[in-house]
């Protein structure tokens, strides 16, 4: 005998819906065990989390099933689900239904034992969503608690505009509204943030096909701890203006994506203390660099006070009193983030701009959003980091040069 199965479908669409529930009563026919359907409209349209929450605070059935009112059950769909059940350790856990869309990879229609939902802070879908990522959500818990397995005779046909291609009615459009999706999508990063005590991410904002051998010397021999994760961009070096802001923006985003608590950026043209990493874990701060000199002449530490186009630099006896330094803007060249700076502040999260007709590089764009957002910065003068430099003295640098130090061509020659 079968366990008794609540199938539970919150309705939107009740022309797609009948479809739905009819299927599901055909399938009732043959099923040799107790099935319970259990439907109703979200009238109020307080959106499917919650309706999902509704409908299984009445389920009487020891599994519960969901379905999207946009769905067609096939024949046997849930003998099928109840046999990747039973494959479970214990028999119990989250089955995925094949949707036709995410191949198992993601429970968008599930299978689901009441015995995962203290695991689940007692709601399948957490209620804080407005409809996007809850079931990632869902998938990653049961994912991690080893209770997961994908149902691929479990079919069910997907009428969604993302499988058929056809126009999103306006129930779509309000469920992936960007509004909404944004702030879910936030809300998931935080919630997956949260679930780790301490997860690191090391991202290497890649811009070059080759790295220099003592960056790379440097990396391998800086001490970290057990726990971390190397993170490259996920598509090919390009030029470097156009890049490096990409770059920086998607190793945040594979550092959230992964529940990553703190993400150390490295530019590759550096060379790390091998202390450097454990010295800025110990700070516990939620944005904190070491001291990095510029590439160029007067080679000056990127340590200023103050707002875009009003910024002064450090005095020396700060900048280099190997202590503990609050600043307004800094390089990101190394510098260890608390992700949840990235959850309070705009995206995208580097990019580069303009100021008052002036150009502001990626680094003191992100620094004067972090700075808006009440977000301290702070840099460790005591963990310097060497960068690396080749260039040839030519004219130009010449001119360069003296651009930098306010002084002429002319003059430079008469102090010469």
């Amino acid at each position: 005998m079968e366990p008794s199965v609540s199938i539970i479908i919150p309705v939107v669409r009740p022309d797609m819906a009948q479809r739905c529930i009819a299927a599901c009563y055909e399938n009732a026919s043959t099923f040799n065990g107790t099935l319970e359907l259990i439907f109703e409209a979200d009238s109020d349209q307080i959106g499917c989390p919650k309706m999902v929450k509704r409908l299984v605070d009445q389920a009487d059935g020891d599994l519960v099933m969901f379905l999207g009112d946009d769905t067609i059950p096939q024949p046997g769909f849930v003998e099928a689900a109840l046999a990747s059940m039973h494959a479970l350790p214990d028999g119990w856990g989250l089955v995925a239904l094949n949707d036709g869309i995410h191949n198992g990879a993601l429970a968008t229609h599930w299978l689901a034992d009441k015995r995962l939902l203290p695991s689940l802070g007692g709601e399948f879908f957490h209620t804080g969503y407005h409809h996007c990522f809850c079931d990632r959500e869902l998938t990653d818990i049961a994912k991690s608690l080893g209770r997961y397995a994908y149902a691929e005779d479990a079919v069910i046909i997907h009428d969604h505009p993302q499988r058929t291609g056809k126009p999103y009615d306006d129930h779509y459009k309000r469920a992936y509204a960007m509004e909404a999706f944004e702030a879910d999508q936030r809300l998931y990063w935080r919630r997956k943030i949260a679930r780790n005590v301490f997860k690191l991410a090391i991202g290497l904002p890649l811009v070059d096909s080759d790295v220099p051998a003592q960056f790379a010397i440097s990396m391998l021999a800086m001490d970290k701890p057990e726990d971390w994760t190397l993170f490259v961009p996920r598509f090919p070096a390009g030029k470097f203006v156009e890049s490096i802001a990409s770059v920086r923006n998607d190793l945040v985003e594979q550092a959230l994506e992964h529940g990553c608590t703190h993400l150390l950026m490295c530019d590759t043209d550096q060379v790390y203390p091998q202390d450097a990493l454990m010295r800025l874990l110990e700070h516990d701060k939620r944005i904190v660099g070491a001291a990095v000199q510029r590439r160029w002449p007067p080679f000056t530490r990127v340590m200023q006070r103050g707002e875009l186009g009003r910024y002064t630099q450090v005095p020396d006896d700060e900048m280099y009193s190997g202590r503990l330094v609050e600043v307004d803007a800094t390089g990101t060249g190394c510098v260890l983030f608390d992700t949840t700076v990235f959850l309070d502040i705009p995206t995208p999260w580097f990019a580069f701009s303009t100021h008052d007709g002036k150009p502001v590089g990626e680094d003191i764009g992100f620094c004067a959003k972090a700075r808006a957002a009440g977000i301290p910065i702070h840099v460790d003068t005591g963990v310097e980091v060497d960068h690396l430099t080749t260039f040839r003295v030519n004219g130009a640098f010449a001119k360069l040069y003296a651009k930098i130090n306010n002084k002429g061509i002319d003059e430079q020659k008469k102090s010469s």
